[in-house]
């Protein structure tokens, strides 16, 4: 027989067929097993390709292969979809893409292996894809896989091994392979022989392992049983049983073997009293046993607390009656807790126990008498009310049994890991009602038994493809539920069917579901407005007649006061029912508008004015603004008080008197004329009564054409009389602050709004109040700049009145005038090339000389050196330590030139009269 025979009998098939089966390579080729036809098509690398991205693998491929289909992956995809697949699962498992296999081990990240397991990232192998080389090894067997490296199953083993039959007298050698298959032994065929434990017969039985059994063998010899009434034959051998010799009355000797069942009255040695016994070995004797009512036997009375000799009531015979005491019985019942409650009597005691005990019901709620061997539980009428398991539901059973342990659970405190284990709740308690919620699709039911926690995800697909409105993009079956549909990326097929309802042209956009409309129409209509003011209105399609609007003021009077209606554009018949806006009539007494808010026809109520007159004095040159205060009995203070003339009033008359007698008298025309003779003699800057601020004038000194510019808005705003409110665009605080003053001048309310970085300043027209200045910005700045010269000259005056001076004439010592110096009297800046350049080095060296001797520094370009000179004013006079003070900041100047790139070096030079250099340090 030869190896192959061996490894394959007749009786099992073979995975492939021999060499000598092939007429030519391409047969070898396509009936190999596939797993070697894998790493055919590897070796090429163009054949094979991924399952999961599609591309083909070669031999520099990090590969995986399944164990159970031996399917090839690249080791990244396959790493990715077990990533992916074990965040999707309960129980953290992922399957094969190809066979479906479950799998609990996540491949390692860049922890490829080789065919066999032992190399972690094993180099390239053209001839062998990602195999290490090294013998396989792989425990198949006691002596392992002996073939190289491979993918596949591991061949069978033709290694020979002796193996013993079952019985162990015979042995034969086999290849390894067949040895797992017969496990190890074989049957060869021989009976047994071994003694049975019956010490007569022996096994019958062909080659066999473990115990041989009890005997089989029939014994047909007629056997007496124990109490010797009956004989039998035919009895099997395991079935005798041997326990002691029996005899009668007569003497006679037996071996009985078996029990007849039948039941014996024998009498005792009285042969009055009689008992009964079963076919035991050995059988009893009739006569033989004592009676155990004779007077020799019994001493006591029945219950066995009273001698009888003690009783006066002796016996003489075992018929006579047994005496009973006063004692009482105290027996111990067959309940095993009481004992018997009667007084000495014969015969059995209380059976069952009917002594009446405390016993607890069912649920443990109430406690009821009842007879002690009662074998039915007494139940209450409560109901249990305890959670079930799933925490949904409430247990409503009467006198529930599992009552006690559910107050029980319900006071310990449980991990968060069994919260949701039912395991840990009484059975009882557990709740088997169908859980029927909506499951996270929102269209099954949950088909759990009623459980607590989440319900699972819906398992539930559909056997149709899932396909979009134009057939593009499709979801092949199975559908799982609650899947949706990708973003299709072609047109909607709408597009292609004709014009939309509104008579338009379908406008482009991609396909959708078929429950979402298509988006509305967007195409540029002409519609009549909301008012029908106005009839060309240029609006979308989708934007419905009724909210087409033009912006145009209603402009309707109202029918419950005075104020027309200022709703926008709206349906006739919808004005404003409630007007909120403020009164504007005119008060009787002051002429001032009416603040309150709009009271209808009604006449205004006559409230304290509390709007800002101005007061003078006589000679009006005093002025001060106080509150109207004018009532429906009392006139303004503007007609009532005047403010009393100052000295300067009294100087200001003179004054006129004095022009007026030379011939001067004429009056100011304007008002900057009348500003300017305030000027000369107003103390403080509220003495001016300018329009304008302190602010807005030193900022206007400052930002001359920035401020121009938004006077000029200013004016444009306030000269548009269609325009109410004017939102100007962002701003810094300062900015912000300029545009406030500015708007309290012109009368115009003014709110800051947004927030940074994008605040801005709101406008809004104060109705009959806002009003350009009588005095314009520019003007008032000079005004202002005159103003502020006199003040100081006025300060200047006043200190120099106070100051006091004291002449000391002290002689002169005759000391020695000083040598002039004669040395370096400049700094030279090389390395400048355009005279522009000055006006950035400037700068940068006035922050270094500012803190030295150095006065008014001058500056000149050189232009045939490419240098600038810098020189004090008095260069021909400087002293020692002036150049001293211009030779220590030299360094600083130089690096902070050169770091700005202006120059490329600093230096000492010594100029004469002509500025011309004499020398350089």
């Amino acid at each position: 027989m030869t190896a192959e025979e061996l490894i394959y009998p007749e009786s099992e098939p073979r995975l492939y067929s021999s060499d000598s089966d092939f007429d030519s390579d391409n047969d070898e080729d396509t009936n190999i097993p596939y797993y070697e036809q894998t790493v055919k098509e590897i070796k090429d690398g163009d054949q094979y390709v991924c399952m999961i991205c599609t591309v083909e693998l070669d031999s520099t491929c990090r590969m995986y292969a399944c164990d159970s289909c031996y399917r090839v992956f690249d080791y990244e995809c396959v790493r990715e979809w077990a990533l992916k697949s074990t965040n999707k699962t309960l129980d953290k498992s992922w399957k094969c893409p190809n066979c479906y296999k479950i799998n609990h081990k996540i491949p390692k990240q860049k922890r490829s292996t080789c065919w066999c397991g032992k190399v972690v990232n094993p180099d390239v192998n053209e001839l062998d894809p990602n195999s290490c080389g090294q013998t396989c090894n792989a425990y198949s067997c006691v002596h392992g896989c002996s073939k190289v490296c491979h993918l596949g199953p591991h061949p069978e083993c033709l290694i020979p091994v002796q193996i013993k039959c079952k019985c162990g007298k015979h042995c034969k050698q086999i290849p390894c392979s067949r040895s797992k298959v017969l496990g190890n032994s074989y049957n060869c065929g021989d009976v047994c022989g071994l003694l049975l434990p019956c010490g007569k017969h022996t096994c019958q039985k062909t080659c066999h392992t473990g115990f041989c059994g009890p005997c089989e063998s029939i014994i047909k010899t007629e056997l007496p049983c124990y109490c010797g009434s009956d004989v039998k034959s035919g009895i099997q051998c395991s079935d005798l049983r041997v326990l002691d010799y029996s005899k009668d009355v007569s003497g006679k000797k037996w071996i009985g073997v078996y029990s007849c069942g039948e039941v014996r009255t024998l009498h005792y040695s009285c042969d009055h009293h009689t008992y009964v016994e079963q076919c035991l070995a050995p059988a009893g004797i009739d006569r033989s046993r004592p009676c155990p009512f004779s007077p020799k036997t019994l001493k006591t009375c029945p219950c066995g607390k009273t001698m009888l000799k003690e009783l006066d009531k002796p016996r003489r015979k075992c018929t006579d009656t047994i005496p009973t005491c006063s004692n009482v019985c105290g027996k111990q019942l067959s309940c095993g807790k009481h004992t018997c409650p009667f007084s000495c009597h014969t015969g059995d005691c209380m059976d069952p126990c009917l002594i009446i005990t405390k016993t607890p019901c069912t649920c443990h709620s109430k406690t009821f008498l009842t007879p002690c061997q009662l074998h039915d539980t007494p139940r209450c009428n409560i109901k249990c009310e305890s959670n079930m398991s799933c925490r949904r539901h409430k247990c409503m059973e009467i006198c529930c049994s599992g009552k006690p342990a559910a107050k029980k659970r319900e006071k310990t405190l449980f991990l968060k890991r069994d919260l949701n284990n039912e395991t840990l709740v009484e059975p009882e308690h557990v709740c088997l009602k169908q859980c029927n919620l909506k499951l996270s699709c929102g269209i099954h039911d949950c088909t759990w038994k009623c459980h607590p926690g989440k319900c699972p995800p819906c398992l539930e697909s559909d056997p149709n493809d899932l396909v979009c409105p134009c057939g593009k993009t499709v979801v092949p079956a199975p559908v799982r539920c609650g899947t949706k549909l990708p973003p299709c990326p072609n047109p909607c097929i709408k597009i292609s069917e004709g014009p939309a309802p509104c008579g338009h042209r379908v406008g482009p956009h991609k396909c959708h579901p078929a429950g979402t409309d298509c988006p509305p129409c967007t195409a540029n209509v002409i519609k009549k407005c909301r008012c029908y003011k106005k009839h060309d209105m240029r609006t979308l399609c989708l934007v419905p007649d009724s909210q087409v609007a033009c912006g145009t003021e209603c402009g309707l009077p109202l029918a419950t006061c005075h104020h027309k209606c200022q709703k926008k554009c709206h349906v006739e018949g919808e004005c404003e029912i409630k007007c909120a806006k403020p009164c504007g009539l005119k008060r009787s007494l002051c002429g001032h508008l009416c603040k309150e808010k709009c009271h209808g026809n009604s006449p205004c109520p006559e409230k304290v004015c509390h709007e800002k007159v101005v007061i003078t004095c006589d000679c009006n040159r005093r002025t001060k603004q106080v509150e109207c205060g004018a009532t429906h009995d009392t006139q303004s203070r503007s007609e009532t008080e005047k403010l009393p003339c100052d000295e300067e009033c009294a100087k200001l008359q003179r004054h006129m008197e004095l022009m007026e007698a030379f011939g001067m008298n004429e009056k100011p025309k304007n008002t900057k004329e009348q500003l300017e003779s305030i000027v000369l003699v107003a103390k403080k800057f509220d003495d001016l009564n300018m329009p304008y601020s302190e602010l807005v004038l030193n900022v206007y000194k400052k930002q001359v054409n920035w401020c121009d510019q938004i006077c000029a808005v200013f004016d444009k705003f306030i000269e548009d009389t269609q325009k109410l409110s004017l939102h100007l665009k962002p701003m810094r605080v300062p900015q912000r602050q300029f545009i406030k003053e500015l708007a309290s001048a012109y009368a115009l309310y003014s709110e800051s709004q947004d927030r940074e970085p994008n605040r801005s300043v709101y406008l809004k027209k104060i109705q009959s109040q806002s009003k350009k200045p009588e005095l314009t910005l520019k003007d008032a700045s000079e005004l202002y700049q005159l103003f502020k010269t006199l003040e100081k000259e006025r300060m200047q005056e006043h200190y120099s009145t106070k100051v006091t001076k004291t002449l000391i004439n002290i002689p002169a010592s005759e000391t020695p005038l000083p040598a002039p110096y004669e040395g370096p009297n400049a700094i030279v800046i090389s390395g400048v090339f355009d005279s522009s350049q000055i006006d950035n080095i400037e700068p940068l060296v006035h922050d270094f000389l500012k803190y030295t001797l150095v006065k008014t520094p001058q500056y000149r370009f050189l232009k045939d050196l490419n240098s600038v000179l810098i020189f004090p004013e008095n260069y021909s006079g400087i002293t020692k330590n002036t150049a001293s003070d211009m030779e220590k900041v030299i360094p600083f100047i130089k690096t902070a030139l050169q770091d700005q790139m202006l120059a490329t070096g600093v230096e000492m030079c010594q100029v004469d009269e002509n500025l011309s250099l004499v020398s350089q340090a």
